[in-house]
């Protein structure tokens, strides 16, 4: 009998791990690492160009990085092999594909292609220019035709190369060479070459500019000199930048001393006009253009004494306006013939039913190193217009994100309409159909909305659109003017009308020089339209969202963690904000409904908010307290600060800088006793005292009579709420980490009532039921908190989620009843801290399961943030550890059911500022203005295909002098020296060796690991 039962115990045992191994199999299916794009704007870019034929922006940046965009939605991000900065890029008119140049000589063909549905740019070829420092690439130019790429280098002679970079002419267009074909005399050193230029109209025509002011027209099919413009300029300084004239008769150059001269090109002796806009000494024309006849926009021809760092200067016939932007210029590229209408808002041209009057404006595209700006060149307004994309998020450094995924279509509506109404006071030409419109997606948009929310060190928090690929500012709220600083009117000088009508302003919204560190966002809430937010300063702001102005003051509630005492305080501490206590006017959106002072004034650690029982949970680095918010009480305060152990924190020299006081006052002590100055001196207690305690012991010298002593009053507490627990020093533990409010469960016992968990980063989880008064009594009676005895620590490693969960594995949020199924099945509790992640069931308080993550505690590996996920059917815990791996633990078995690096192992600041949403989005930050998006879930991959159209118009191709004659003789495989090939050729001046080709085989770009 025995051994037939034995073997049945291991059939079932069999069959139950049969059937636990295929439901994880399935899991395993279920979760998978994709990487999709970046959210914000590229850091530190280093060029820019539009593609006119595509209507598609590609950027460049010092990383190698290579980003192209077009309509919202359509993006492509590649990166170079090599980690070098990118120069310029060159867009084929013919057909899909670029050139790149990077800073170590290398030049690089891009090809746009289609894998499987999905564009991608790949490299098909790449070439080194080698030989010294005079073959050093400054410049290239790309035929209109698509067939030829010139190249000028740093010793003065252009190079024309096949655009495939798999020949070279033997033939090159030099200085010496076009002076002994046209009868020049001289022997001018020129410099190197500065500008290369193909002529609007005529595409037969190039322009060759050189340092030292020497311009060269030269035939771009036959490669022969045509004509040389003018003697040398010495009036003026070295050549910078040259635009042509949209007629093809004339060009303007611009100048290092901040001079334009116009060149005409049948008047070849001297320039028909020299013009420098201000008299002082200015800054060189990095580039101009010349869009229209009597308007011209330079970067850079500013007086230096009256403008700091780079700026852009828009000229015409009537008015001259300088443009101080807030970073360095990178590039710029003005969009011609756009139409708008009256109020210069664009539309679509051959858009049918718009009956408003249009007219063709300018608009410039400002690339900055930290932001990107298109302005409409309508003198003298210069209005901005709002980029659906390349959203700068960090023009306040981000402190804090969070992601959403569960925002109501009413709430999404409500912030869209009050964010377009901030925008329009911004960006005064709001854009109707964006002119960057490459491309077509091929997927409907989604209905369920993604949303980023991020803290700023500014006071700010914004509301970011990332649903698809695109980065879109939906709505921002500014808290500074909430409180009394002086920081809170600034930015206000930008927009006012005495700028407008100056000659000088200023443009753009970055500015990190913020000072007042208290209003650095350091905890984030969001639920529905309300809104809780915590800042440095010890201030927790709970706001809601309106669709009204209004007038307000902000209701402020005061809660004690430490005694109030200025005398225990350590110059660590620092002033509490102060909220405006006047009338405040704000237009509609989110209003201060009631603010939470914590004493003493320091960082908000974490923030809940239960919206139905109108609670709020405020959590600092020395404790926490419960705030009753319909009757505007702490129902309770409690101290996690550990005195003993801030002790033992002190460095050396603080100790001995301690005793040294001490000593000190011991001694001026014993001197007034001495003197009889005072019978009576009260010995201070420990540095911090709770709020509550009270701590007063008198000593009275021996040597007075206790007569002459006047009688002490006994000492009386200092007030505290009638409801503030009084929590002994044993139980104080350091600071807090995480509160969640659960539905009801049977945490606190057999019956179910709600409860509020608050982890600290000593390990602890301190547990409260939540006694809800009756309907009819709230108004009245305040909610009562009890304490759960038991106590879960976790031996000194921090709390990084608690939860209580179903039977069903679902989450009792207190805020999402539609989610959960109370009753049904046992309840658990989910504790994970940096070392283990283990369940408990529930009434009992029996341990489940557990699984240990660290070996021991030497061990550097630990957990830095635990998630939530909830699938279709199925909850599991998302861990990010300190390698930059995810892990996926399924509930309620905790079984390893995923695991994939996500961050490098070395990227501190990704790996700490990851998020995921409860749907399996995840983020992290990759860059101070980049965020890295990804999906674990199917549900949260995001679709990146798009379609190319061919472009209407294509650039007129130009006749060939000689058909049969291959232009580029000269193969790059070939090991024969281009001096070889010069010196057997006709009587032209003998060139320069040939650069050393290395052509690398076709590769496809590889995403960077998250």
């Amino acid at each position: 009998m025995w051994k037939f039962l034995k073997n049945l115990g291991r059939r079932s045992n069999s069959s139950a791990n049969s059937s636990r191994t295929g439901s994880m199999v399935d899991l395993e299916g279920k979760y998978s690492l994709k990487k999709h794009c970046t959210h914000g704007y590229p850091l530190s870019p280093s060029c820019m160009v539009f593609d006119e034929y595509r209507r598609v922006l590609f950027i460049g940046t010092a990383s190698g990085e290579l980003k192209m965009v077009g309509c919202p939605g359509v993006e492509l991000t590649a990166c170079h092999e090599d980690i070098n900065k990118v120069i310029q890029i060159l867009p084929f008119a013919t057909k899909p594909a670029i050139i790149t140049l990077c800073a170590n000589n290398l030049l690089h063909k891009w090809n746009l292609t289609d894998s499987h549905g999905r564009p991608q740019l790949e490299i098909s070829k790449t070439y080194r220019f080698q030989g010294g420092l005079a073959k050093t690439i400054t410049v290239c130019c790309l035929s209109p035709t698509g067939e030829c790429v010139f190249i000028g280098t740093l010793g003065g002679i252009t190079y024309p190369m096949d655009a495939e970079l798999d020949g070279m002419s033997p033939e090159v267009l030099s200085w010496s060479r076009a002076r002994a074909n046209l009868g020049y005399k001289g022997k001018d050193m020129p410099g190197e070459v500065a500008v290369l230029e193909i002529n609007p109209s005529n595409n037969k025509e190039l322009l060759i500019g050189y340092e030292h002011n020497y311009l060269e027209l030269w035939d771009a099919v036959s490669w022969k000199p045509l004509k040389i413009l003018g003697p040398f300029l010495e009036e003026v300084g070295d050549l910078k930048s040259a635009c042509w004239h949209s007629d093809g008769l004339q060009f303007v150059t611009g100048h290092a001393d901040g001079s334009t001269c116009i060149w005409s090109v049948n008047n070849v002796t001297k320039p028909t006009q020299v013009k420098k806009l201000y008299e002082e000494r200015c800054q060189e024309i990095k580039r101009i253009f010349w869009p229209r006849e009597s308007l011209f926009v330079m970067m850079g021809g500013a007086p230096l004494d009256k403008v700091d760092g780079d700026s852009i200067v828009v000229a015409d016939s009537l008015e001259t306006i300088t443009v101080h932007v807030t970073s360095t210029v990178k590039g710029m590229h003005i969009l011609e013939d756009v139409q708008t209408d009256m109020d210069s808002g664009i539309v679509n041209a051959g858009s049918e039913g718009d009956s408003s009057p249009t007219t063709v404006r300018k608009v410039l595209i400002l690339m900055l190193e930290q932001e990107i700006l298109f302005i409409d060149l309508r003198m003298p307004d210069l209005p901005l217009l709002l980029p659906p994309y390349l959203s700068s998020m960090h023009n306040s450094p981000v402190k804090l994100v969070d992601v959403y995924t569960n925002v109501s279509k009413e709430v999404w509506q409500t912030m869209c309409q009050l964010g377009k109404i901030q925008q329009d006071v911004l960006y005064r030409a709001s854009s109707k159909v964006w002119p960057i419109d490459g491309g077509s997606l091929m997927f409907p948009a989604k209905e369920n909305h993604t949303l980023l929310l991020s803290g700023h060190e500014n006071g700010s928090v914004k509301f970011w659109d990332i649903t698809d690929v695109s980065t879109k500012l939906i709505y921002s709220l500014e808290c500074s003017h909430f409180f009394k600083s002086a920081d809170s009117e600034l930015g206000q000088s930008s927009s006012s009308e005495d700028q407008q009508a100056s000659q000088f302003r200023q443009v753009g919204f970055w500015d990190p020089r913020y000072d007042d560190d208290q209003l650095v966002v350091t905890a984030l809430s969001l639920l529905e339209d309300e809104l809780v937010v915590g800042f440095h300063g010890g201030i927790a702001l709970h706001l809601r969202l309106i669709t009204q102005s209004a007038h307000f003051t902000v209701p402020v509630v005061r809660a004690s963690i430490l005694r109030e005492d200025p005398r225990q305080l350590g110059r660590n501490f620092q002033n509490p904000l102060e909220v405006r206590a006047d009338e405040i006017e704000s237009p509609p959106g989110f209003h201060p409904i009631l603010c939470v002072h914590l004493f003493p004034a320091v960082s908000i650690t974490a923030v809940a908010l239960a919206k139905e029982q109108q609670l709020i949970g405020v959590g600092c680095i020395y404790g926490f307290t419960i705030i009753d918010h319909l009757l505007r009480t702490p129902l309770i305060t409690v101290s996690t600060y550990d005195e003993v152990q801030n002790e033992i924190a002190l460095t050396r020299m603080q100790s001995i800088r301690r005793s040294f006081r001490h000593s000190l006052k011991r001694f001026n002590v014993s001197r007034s006793m001495r003197n009889g100055q005072s019978t009576q001196r009260s010995v201070r207690s420990n540095k911090f005292v709770r709020a509550g305690s009270i701590r007063v012991s008198n000593r009275v010298t021996a040597k007075a009579p206790l007569a002459a002593a006047e009688p002490l009053p006994p000492p009386q507490p200092e007030p505290t709420p009638a409801s503030a627990e009084m929590v002994p020093m044993a139980l104080r533990r350091d600071s807090v980490r995480t509160i969640s409010f659960m539905a009801p469960c049977h945490l606190g016992g057999s019956t179910a009532m709600p409860c509020v968990i608050v982890g600290t980063n000593q390990g602890s989880a301190l547990a409260y039921t939540i006694d809800m008064p009756l309907a009819k009594h709230r108004d009245s009676r305040n909610p009562i908190l009890m304490n759960i005895e038991e106590e879960l620590n976790a031996k000194n490693h921090a709390v990084l989620f608690t939860g209580v969960f179903d039977g069903q594995n679902y989450l009792l949020d207190i805020n999402d009843k539609g989610s959960y199924h109370p009753g049904k099945g046992n309840e658990y509790l989910v504790v994970c801290t940096e070392d283990a992640i283990k369940t408990i069931s529930l009434p009992g308080g029996k341990k489940k399961n557990r699984i240990k993550l660290k070996v021991n505690d030497e061990d550097e590996y630990h957990i830095l943030s635990a998630h939530y996920l909830r699938t279709t059917g199925q909850s599991a815990m998302l861990l990010m550890d300190s390698g930059g791996n995810i892990s996926v633990y399924n509930l309620p078995d905790l079984r390893l059911v995923y695991k994939e690096n996500c961050v490098d192992s070395a990227d501190a600041i990704g790996q700490r500022h990851f998020v995921c949403g409860t749907n399996g989005v995840l983020l992290h930050q990759r860059s101070p203005s980049e965020f890295m998006r990804g999906s674990v879930t199917d549900e949260s991959h995001l679709q990146m295909q798009f379609s190319w159209s061919d472009p209407v118009t294509r650039p007129q191709q130009p006749v060939l002098p000689n058909p049969q004659k291959p232009l580029f003789d000269r193969k790059l495989e070939d090991s024969s020296s281009l001096a070889t090939i010069l010196s057997d050729s006709t009587s032209e001046p003998r060139g320069p060796a040939s650069p050393i080709s290395e052509v690398g085989s076709p590769r496809v770009f590889q995403e960077r690991a998250l």
